[in-house]
C-alpha cells in the first residue's frame, strides 16, 4: 500500500510530517477519490474558523510533490486506487470478514485487517477528524470482537484473546460485547469464579451510570457459567516439531514458498531425495506461528493411522479412528517421512481433507501422496555457487554457506578456501551430505577431502561413514540415507536405477530405453520417488545416488551395459558428425554437448577394454566435435591412446580421422612426424572416403607435422578444387590460416578467406564460417579499417550466438571488445570483454580467460593506463603456462608484445620473435618487431627504428595501421629519403637478419619524441 493513515501517515514508507499536511492528505484520502469542497478542507486542515484560501492553495502545492491532487469545481479529490489506502482496505476487510460468520477465513481475513493498523489511534491529532477517527475505531472493535468470537466458536485457544478482551472491557466499560466475549473466554479456561466476578462489576456498572440490567442474553450466560456449560476440557498436549540446535541455512527461497503455499492450500507436500532437508524445513516452516501444530514422525511407525492417533492423544483401542482425535480447531497435521507408508498416508490424507474442514496436512517424502488437492513442493538439493564464481561470492550460495557453517561449528577456527567449493560440488550440493563432510573437516583439510571425494567415486561413502550420534540411524551414514530410498524401490525399479548408474552426464528416455531396457512408466517412478531427476528431456542421478546403485550392479550385467552404453554412444557420435558440416550444426553440436560426459565415459570404457574398432570410431567420429570445442588436451589424450590399440590400423579411415585429429590439436614439432607418415601411406591405398573428407587432408598435415610449408600450400590444392562445399572451405581456410602465419602474403590468404566463408555458407557450416570472419577481421584491423573489423566480428558474433555456448562466444566477444576499443567504443570493449572473462569462468577455461583478460589489457594500453595494463597483462600470462591449448603460444607472444611495449622491457619483445621459432605465428613476430621499432623510436634510435619498421612489414607482408604513428614520427626525425633507405634496408632482411637487428644494443640517445 502506498497510503497509510491507521497509525503514522505515510506516503510510499515515508513519514508525512506537518498537522495541517497531514490532516488534508487524510481528509482526500477517506473520500476515495471524491471530491472535496475547498470551505470543507480548510475546515478540517485549520479549525472552525477556517484559513486563508492561498494558505489552503500552499498546502496543495506541497501535496502534490506526495500525492496526484486534482482541482475540480471548487474543491479537490485525490485520485487513487482504494486498495493504495490501508483504511479503505481495512474496511473492505472487516466488511468481508463480518460476512464470512464464525469461520476459519472469517479469522483470517479480520486478523489481516487489523494487521493494517499500526498505533493505538488513526488521524493522531488532527482535530477536523474526530468524526472519522471515531468510526475506525469503533470499526476496529467490532473487528477485535467479531475475530475473537470466531475464534471462540472455532474452539480455538480461549486463553489467548483474555488480556485484548481485558483491554475492550476498559476502553468503553459499558458495552456489553466485550464483556460478554471475556466472560465466555475466562469460562472456557476453567476460570470460572473470574468468569462471575466480571459479570457482578459489569452488572454494577449498569446500575449505578445508567439505571438498567444486563440484557437477557448476558444474563443466559451467567446462567450458564454458573452450571460449569462453558468449561472445556483442557486438550491433551500434541508433539510439536523438533527444535533443532544448528542454525538453518541455505533453504530461505523454499520457507517463504512453502509458507505461501501452506496458506493458500489444505495438502502441501515436501519432496525430495533422501538428506536433502525436508524435514527440517518442514520443522522450520511451521515453527512460531502461532497455530496448533502437530507433528508425527512417520519414519519409525508400523502403521499411519496408529502413529497420527496417537500423536493426537487419542484412544489406542484396535481400530480407532485417527479422524475422531482430531480437534475441531484450526491446526496444521505434519506428516513427516511418509515414503514407505505411502498408500495409508494418501488414504489418511484424502480422508482428512473431505472431513476435518479446519486441519490442514504438510507432508513430507521421496513421492507424492498423489491426493485430489495436493500441492507438491520439490525439495532439491542445494544451490551451488555458479561456474568460476570467486571464493567471496562462492561463499553466498546455500550449499557452501552450510559447509562453512557446519565447519565452523565442528573447528571455530576454521577458514574457508577454493576447495569448499569443490568439496559442495562433489557432493552435487545435498544437506545432509555436507553435514556428514562438514565433520570430517576437523581431521582433514578442505583440499584432501575435495580430492578425495572427486578422485573416488564410490569411496566417498567410506569417507562419509559416521555423523551425530543423536539422530536416527538411517541419517547417521550417507550410504544409509541412499539405502533407505534404494529399499523402497520394487525390484525392476531397483535394476533399471543400478543400470542408469552408467550414464555419468544423465540419459535421455531413448538412451535409457535402448540401453537399459527402460519403460516410461519406469522412468516416471523412479523420478517420483526422487531416485531421478526429470528435466529439459534428460534423466540425472545425483553423484551420490548413481556411485551407490554402481555398486548394485553386478559385474556381468555391468559388462553388457557398459558394452551397450559405448555402442550407443559411438552410433550417436557417428550420425552427428556429418552434421556438424552441414545446416543441422546448431542442433548436432548440442546434441554432443549434452552428451559430453557419456561420449567421453564410453571411449574410455572401450580403450580400457582394448575394443579397438569402438574407441578409433569414436575418435573419428569425435574429431570435429572436439575441434569446434577447444578440446585440444583431453581430446588429444584420447585420440591418441585409440590409435595406439592394437589393430587400429586395420580400421583404416577411422585411424587416419584420429591421427588427423592428434595433428590439428600438437605442435608442428610436437613428434607427430612418423606417425602422419604412417597415415599417409594409408591414405594413398584408401582412396576417397565420402564419410570423411578430411582425409584428403592427410598430406598437407603431414606436411605440417613436418614444418615443409613450401609443399603445403600445393598439397592444399586437391581440397581447394573439391566438388563437396565444405571440403573447399576447409582447404581454403587451412591455405590462409598457413599463408597468413608464414607471412607475406596477406592478399592471397584474404581470398582464400573470402572462398572459404562463401563454401562454409553453402554448405551450412556456421563455425566455419565465423572463423573466416573473424580472421577477415583481423587483416581489416591491420589494415586500419575499424568499421570493418567491426562489422566482421559482428556477423561472427550473430553466427556464433546460435550455439548456446561460451566456447564460441566467448573469443569472439574478445575479438569484438578490442575492435570496439580501436573504434573509439571503450565503454562496449569493456563491456563485452567483462562479459568474456565471466564466460570463461562459468566454463573453467583457462584459454578463454587469458585471451579476455588480455584483451583488457590492451584496452588499458590504448586508455594509457599502464599500471593496470601490467597487471592484466601478467595475469594473462598466468594461463599460457601449461602448453596445453592450441593458440598457446600465438596468444603468449601478443602478452610480451603488449607488456614490453608498456614497461619499455626489449627482452620482452625478444621473447616474443623467437616464439615464431617454434610456431606458424609470423604475424605475432612481426608485431613484435613493430613494438621494438616504438621503443627504438623513444630511446631515440630513429634509424633503427626504420629498419625494424621495414622488416615488420615485409615479415607480414603489409605494415600494420597501428604502427602509422610510430612510422611518421620516425619520418620526422630523418626526413623522407633517409628513412625510405632504412626502412629499405629492414624490408631487405632474412628472418636471420632481423633477428641480428632486435638483438642489437639499445641506444643511448633520448628521442625527442614524447614517451607514452
Amino acid at each position: 500500500m502506498r497510503y497509510r493513515i491507521l497509525g503514522t501517515t505515510e506516503v510510499a514508507g515515508e513519514p508525512v510530517h506537518g498537522n495541517g499536511l497531514r490532516a488534508l492528505l487524510a481528509a482526500l484520502l477517506l473520500e476515495s477519490g471524491r471530491p472535496v469542497s475547498a470551505e470543507r478542507l480548510r475546515e478540517i486542515v485549520y479549525g472552525g474558523g477556517g484559513g486563508a484560501p492561498n494558505a489552503l492553495q500552499s498546502q496543495v502545492s506541497r501535496l502534490r510533490k506526495l500525492a496526484p491532487v486534482e482541482r475540480v469545481d471548487t474543491g479537490y479529490r485525490l485520485a487513487v486506487d482504494p486498495e493504495e489506502v490501508d483504511a479503505h482496505r481495512f474496511a473492505r476487510l472487516v466488511a468481508e470478514g463480518r460476512r464470512a460468520g464464525r469461520t476459519p477465513e472469517a479469522v483470517r481475513l479480520l486478523g489481516e485487517a487489523l494487521a493494517l493498523w499500526r498505533g493505538e489511534e488513526a488521524l493522531a491529532d488532527l482535530p477536523g477528524l474526530e468524526a472519522q477517527r471515531e468510526r475506525l475505531a469503533r470499526l476496529r472493535a467490532d473487528a477485535v470482537e467479531n475475530r475473537i468470537e470466531a475464534e471462540l466458536e472455532l474452539k480455538a485457544d480461549p486463553a489467548r484473546p483474555i488480556e485484548e478482551l481485558r483491554a475492550l472491557a476498559a476502553g468503553d466499560p459499558l458495552r456489553e460485547r466485550p464483556r460478554a466475549l471475556l466472560i465466555r473466554a475466562l469460562a472456557a479456561t476453567g476460570r470460572h469464579v473470574e468468569a462471575l466476578e466480571c459479570y457482578e462489576e459489569y452488572r454494577g456498572l449498569l446500575a449505578e451510570a445508567l439505571g438498567t440490567s444486563p440484557s437477557p442474553e448476558l444474563r443466559r450466560l451467567h446462567v450458564a457459567v454458573l452450571r460449569g456449560e462453558h468449561a472445556r476440557r483442557p486438550m491433551t498436549a500434541m508433539p510439536g516439531p523438533p527444535r533443532p540446535v544448528s542454525s538453518f541455512v541455505g533453504r530461505e527461497e523454499e520457507l517463504t514458498d512453502l509458507r505461501r503455499l501452506l496458506k493458500e492450500h489444505r495438502l502441501v507436500t515436501l519432496i525430495g531425495p533422501g538428506g536433502s532437508g525436508k524435514t527440517r524445513l518442514a520443522a522450520e516452516a511451521v515453527a512460531g506461528e502461532g497455530e496448533a501444530v502437530c507433528f508425527v514422525e512417520l519414519a519409525p511407525a508400523d502403521g499411519a493411522r496408529q502413529a497420527v492417533r496417537r500423536a493426537l492423544g487419542g484412544s489406542d483401542r484396535l481400530g480407532g479412528d485417527p479422524l475422531q482425535a482430531l480437534p475441531a480447531t484450526p491446526l496444521l497435521l505434519v506428516l513427516d517421512n511418509c515414503e514407505h507408508l505411502i498408500e495409508e498416508c494418501a488414504a489418511l490424507a484424502a480422508r482428512i481433507l473431505a472431513a476435518a474442514p479446519a486441519t490442514r496436512v504438510l507432508a513430507t517424502s521421496r513421492e507424492p501422496l498423489g491426493v485430489d488437492g495436493e500441492v507438491t513442493l520439490p525439495v532439491r538439493p542445494l544451490a551451488l555457487p555458479v561456474e568460476g564464481a570467486g571464493l567471496p561470492e562462492a561463499l553466498t550460495s546455500p550449499a557452501v554457506s552450510l559447509l562453512v557453517d557446519r565447519a565452523r561449528a565442528a573447528d571455530p577456527h576454521f577458514v574457508p578456501t577454493e576447495a569448499v567449493v569443490r568439496v559442495c560440488r562433489s557432493l552435487d550440493g545435498l544437506p545432509l551430505a555436507i553435514e556428514l563432510a562438514a565433520a570430517r573437516l576437523r581431521a582433514l583439510t578442505a583440499d584432501d577431502l575435495a580430492e578425495r571425494l572427486e578422485t573416488r567415486l564410490h569411496g566417498r561413502f567410506d569417507l562419509l561413514a559416521s555423523g551425530h550420534r543423536g539422530t536416527e540411524e538411517r541419517h547417521r551414514t550417507l550410504r544409509a540415507v541412499v539405502a533407505w530410498s534404494w529399499e523402497l524401490l520394487a525390484q525392476d525399479e531397483q535394476r533399471l536405477a543400478a543400470r542408469l548408474s552408467a550414464f555419468p552426464s544423465g540419459a535421455t528416455l531413448k538412451a535409457a530405453e535402448q540401453i537399459c531396457g527402460a519403460t516410461p512408466a519406469l522412468m516416471a517412478a523412479l523420478v517420483d520417488k526422487s531416485l531421478v531427476h526429470a528435466g529439459h528431456g534428460r534423466y540425472r542421478m545425483l553423484e551420490t545416488v548413481r556411485a551407490f546403485c554402481a555398486e548394485r550392479l553386478e559385474p556381468e550385467e555391468e559388462d553388457t551395459v557398459r558394452q551397450a552404453h559405448a555402442t550407443y554412444f559411438a552410433a550417436l557420435a557417428a550420425a552427428a558428425e556429418p552434421a556438424l558440416r552441414s545446416h543441422r550444426q546448431v542442433h548436432a553440436l548440442a546434441e554432443l554437448a549434452a552428451e559430453h560426459d557419456n561420449l567421453h565415459a564410453a571411449l574410455r570404457w572401450a580403450i580400457g577394454r582394448e575394443h579397438t574398432e569402438l574407441a578409433v570410431r569414436m575418435a573419428a567420429s569425435l574429431w570435429l566435435y572436439w575441434w569446434m570445442r577447444g578440446m585440444a588436451d583431453d581430446s588429444s589424450q584420447l585420440a591418441a591412446a585409440a590409435v595406439a590399440l592394437p589393430g587400429a590400423e586395420e580400421r583404416a579411415e577411422h585411424f587416419l580421422m584420429a591421427v588427423l585429429h592428434l595433428a590439428s590439436t600438437g605442435n608442428p614439432r610436437s613428434g607427430l612426424g612418423p606417425l602422419m607418415i604412417r597415415a599417409e601411406k594409408l591414405a594413398e591405398g584408401l582412396g576417397p572416403v565420402p564419410d570423411y573428407p578430411m582425409i584428403q587432408m592427410v598430406r598437407p598435415f603431414t606436411a605440417i607435422a613436418e614444418g615443409d610449408f613450401a609443399a603445403l600450400l600445393p598439397a592444399l590444392r586437391t581440397g581447394a578444387t573439391s566438388a563437396e562445399p565444405w571440403s573447399r572451405g576447409f582447404a581454403h581456410l587451412v591455405a590462409a590460416l598457413v599463408r597468413l602465419g608464414t607471412g607475406g602474403q596477406v592478399a592471397q590468404a584474404d581470398r582464400d578467406l573470402r572462398a572459404a566463408l562463401t563454401a562454409f555458407r553453402l554448405a551450412g557450416d556456421r563455425w566455419g564460417a565465423a572463423q573466416c570472419l573473424l580472421q577477415l577481421a583481423e587483416i581489416a584491423g591491420w589494415r586500419g579499417d575499424n568499421a570493418a573489423e567491426l562489422k566482421l566480428t559482428e556477423e561472427a558474433m550473430a553466427l556464433s550466438a546460435a550455439f548456446g555456448v561460451p566456447e564460441d562466444t566467448g573469443p569472439v566477444l574478445a575479438q569484438r571488445g578490442v575492435a570496439r576499443a580501436r573504434a573509439g567504443d571503450i565503454a562496449g570493449a569493456k563491456t563485452d570483454l567483462r562479459r568474456a572473462v565471466e564466460l570463461a569462468r562459468v566454463r573453467n577455461s583457462v584459454e578463454m580467460e587469458s585471451m579476455a583478460t588480455y584483451a583488457l589489457a590492451e584496452v588499458a594500453r590504448i586508455e594509457s593506463d599502464d599500471a593496470l595494463a601490467v597487471e592484466l597483462y601478467e595475469r594473462a600470462l598466468a594461463g599460457c603456462g601449461s602448453l596445453l591449448w592450441v593458440g598457446e603460444e600465438d596468444l603468449r607472444g601478443r602478452i610480451l608484445i603488449g607488456l614490453g611495449l608498456v614497461t619499455g622491457d626489449e627482452g620482452l619483445l625478444r621473447e616474443s620473435f623467437g616464439l615464431m621459432e617454434c610456431s606458424l605465428d609470423v604475424p605475432v613476430a612481426a608485431g613484435a618487431v613493430e613494438a621494438m621499432a616504438e621503443l627504438a623510436l623513444r630511446a631515440g634510435a630513429a634509424d633503427r627504428a626504420a629498419e625494424l619498421l621495414g622488416a615488420a612489414g615485409a615479415l607480414r607482408g603489409i605494415p600494420r595501421h597501428e604502427a602509422a604513428e610510430v612510422d611518421a614520427a620516425v619520418r620526422r626525425l630523418l626526413g623522407d629519403a633517409a628513412f625510405e633507405r632504412a626502412r629499405a634496408r629492414g624490408a631487405g632482411l632474412d628472418r636471420e637478419g632481423i633477428a641480428a637487428l632486435m638483438s642489437a644494443p639499445r641506444a643511448g640517445a633520448v628521442s625527442a619524441v614524447p614517451q607514452r
